[in-house]
């Protein structure tokens, strides 16, 4: 129960942490937003570009915090439950097999259950990286051609920078995403029939 309880902590800081990164993002684009809406109305920007570059150039030092602290627990993880989805899944399959009604459910459930683990982290990952691609077509969408060149420039420095995606890690080899969701799925399948072949 404690190891339960600790993995259920573990997945709802990781949620709660890319929520708090991806509502600076939102600020971020909002504040890009009122710029623009400044500038149609009154003819002067108001908030400055310096500020949101700087709340921006924080968030990317919060999310590579982020992926450094996450980044060995998710590949630990990804690993642990793609081999603990194996041998649930041959677990289902004999059970099937052998008409084992009890062992069955709770193999399922199992299953279910470090599924949506993994999920966790892989969506977790795939929202980072989606609300990051939102900063550079705010930047885009502001009305940068209003401003002074020295404010469009930095806009311009903004895009760049906000091209690079912002993503969280396993181990510092694949990012989590769906897709990687499922390319561990489908390994998972794929190991579960050669193990169903040599049993």
């Amino acid at each position: 129960m404690s190891v339960a309880y600790t993995v259920a902590f573990l997945n709802a800081f990781i949620s709660t942490v890319v929520l708090h990164v991806s509502g600076q993002i939102d600020i971020i684009c909002e504040g890009f937003k009122t710029i623009s809406e400044r500038i149609s109305y009154y003819g002067s920007s108001g908030q400055t570009v310096g500020m949101l570059i700087e709340r921006h150039n924080k968030v990317i030092t919060f999310s590579k915090n982020l992926d450094k602290l996450f980044s060995f627990m998710a590949l630990m993880q990804v690993f642990w439950n793609t081999l603990a989805i194996c041998v649930l899944g041959l677990l289902i399959v004999t059970s099937i097999h052998n008409a084992a009604g009890v062992i069955l459910a709770r193999a399922v459930f199992a299953y279910c259950n470090i599924m949506m683990e993994i999920f966790i982290y892989c969506f977790a990952g795939e929202y980072l990286s989606h609300k990051s691609k939102s900063l550079g077509n705010a930047g885009y969408e502001s009305l940068w051609y209003h401003m002074s060149p020295n404010q469009t420039r930095n806009i311009l420095f903004f895009i760049m920078r906000s091209q690079k995606q912002l993503t969280i890690t396993a181990g510092g080899m694949t990012n989590l995403s769906l897709e990687a969701f499922t390319s561990i799925m489908k390994a998972s399948g794929s190991y579960i029939s050669v193990l169903n072949a040599m049993y």
